[in-house]
């Protein structure tokens, strides 16, 4: 029985990374070794693909953790009180069954540890002009 042929040395490995922390991962890892998203993207022509897709599920939380780096590897609620709503969760609190449009008490019973941050709109809505301004200055097909 031979050995298994050796890809063509002009043929790159396929990338995978975690889509949450963006560290790069081993193609067929279930959970990032960072972070511990369970989100991992793995393709092998990542590195050639000309289509962007920017996912703002959970954009409320990302500028939450932009601005606040202690919050990076937590699990993060933006929402109201606890007879508020989740108006958004980061993915790290996802895993625990967080959603958005979720009564507080529920989320906080499926993730205590969870920071719990009011909504700051403002600050959202002008986040979000300025990535819709760098999509715009990158490309005019947006």
């Amino acid at each position: 029985m031979s050995a298994p042929a050796e890809p063509p040395s002009d043929v790159p490995a396929p990338l995978a990374f975690c889509r949450d922390c963006l560290t790069p991962a081993r193609v067929g890892a279930t959970r990032c070794r960072k972070c511990g998203s369970p989100r991992l993207l793995a393709h092998p022509e990542l590195d050639r693909l000309a289509i962007a897709h920017v996912d703002c599920d959970a954009f409320y939380a990302s500028v939450e953790k932009r601005d606040d780096p202690s919050l990076q590897d937590k699990p993060v609620i933006v929402g109201g009180g606890k007879r508020g709503v989740v108006s958004t969760a980061c993915y790290v609190a996802r895993i625990s069954g967080v959603r958005s449009a979720m009564p507080m008490w529920q989320a906080l019973e499926r993730c205590p540890q969870a920071v719990v941050i009011r909504p700051n709109i403002e600050k959202y809505t002008r986040v979000g002009r300025e990535i819709r301004q760098m999509m715009g200055d990158l490309t005019p097909l947006v």
